[in-house]
């Protein structure tokens, strides 16, 4: 789960970079990077990932966000998986890692991004990807929120002593009938604080699986109001 990547102060360049809806492609994998109409070359924009669940509706998620990069002066990438889920699912192999590893470089050469305010969020299949990229990778990701996360798997190769633990928000409906309540939520927070995290837990009363309305602006309100370290 580890991500080799260094980051990068945008390239100078003759033309300014696109803005709006930007496609993303390398090979057979692609993204949508949903960026502000103008981009201000003086100041650094977080940059969060949005992870869909198993079945690839990223282009519901590209609705959903499409106004948010406005809203809240930021980069939202929301990538489609390789297979109909994420590759630690789906594969033995990492494509969908590999990709993430060549569109933040590609970003970081053409966006200014601020390297302490990067998180990922992610649904069901999305969000148990989410927690296990973010949290093996603390020098990258500064949060991870998820909706319905039914597991989560920490690679140690990626932590580095000193690295600050990411923050944690996760939300689960207690009606969910693929992830039970009791049997998946429950002992996920329990894990996550045991390991030393700091987890805001989340419960839509009577919820099933399928993300409340909620969600999205109060997990995105929790991130763009938390005192992250500032370099814009």
């Amino acid at each position: 789960m580890k991500l080799a990547l260094q980051h990068k102060t945008p390239e100078p360049r003759e033309e300014e970079s696109p803005t709006g809806h930007v496609r993303v492609e390398h090979g057979s994998s692609s993204a949508i990077l949903l960026t502000p109409e103008r981009i201000d070359p003086e100041r650094r924009y977080p940059l969060l990932t949005v992870l869909h669940g198993a079945g690839r509706r990223e282009e519901m998620l590209v609705k959903a966000y499409r106004e948010e990069p406005e809203a809240r002066d930021a980069l939202f990438l929301i990538p489609r998986s390789h297979h109909p889920t994420w590759d630690l699912i789906a594969a033995n192999d990492r494509p969908d890692l590999d990709f993430l590893e060549w569109a933040y470089d590609l970003i970081y050469r053409r966006y200014s991004v601020d390297p302490d305010r990067q998180a990922l969020i992610g649904y069901s299949d999305g969000a148990s990807y989410a927690l296990s990229v973010g949290l093996s990778n603390p020098g990258v990701f500064r949060a991870v929120m998820g909706w319905a996360a039914g597991f989560l798997v920490v690679d140690p190769s990626g932590i580095s002593a000193g690295d600050p633990k990411p923050a944690v928000l996760l939300e689960y409906g207690t009606q969910d009938q693929l992830f039970p309540f009791e049997r998946v939520a429950i002992p996920m927070r329990e894990r996550l604080e045991g390991m030393g995290y700091a987890v805001n837990f989340r419960v839509d009363e009577g919820g099933r699986h399928w993300p409340s309305g909620e969600f999205q602006p109060e997990a995105l309100d929790w991130f763009f109001s938390s005192p992250w370290p500032e370099n814009a």
